[in-house]
């Protein structure tokens, strides 16, 4: 939910500008290093293998999900 959130919030941002091509661009590859970087630390979470490092593994993995898939497809949409 507080990826959709951003996510919703930087493309918003990026139709407000002229350059709207360039802000697409910027918003996904934000959102996809924000998503490898919270998986790396979920998964060094989930590697502590107690039920509290577990719980905020299977959070972070899930966070980015969102965010990630609607930049592929807002990619898609603008460039294919």
């Amino acid at each position: 939910m507080v990826g959709h959130i951003l996510w919703l919030a930087g493309i918003s941002i990026a139709i407000a500008t002229r350059s709207i091509n360039t802000w697409v661009l910027v918003v996904a590859a934000v959102s996809l290093v924000v998503g490898a970087v919270a998986a790396y630390i979920g998964w060094r979470f989930y590697k502590q293998k107690s039920q509290k490092a577990e719980i905020w593994a299977a959070f972070l993995w899930a966070l980015p999900v969102s965010p990630v898939l609607l930049s592929l497809t807002v990619l898609g949409v603008t460039y294919l």
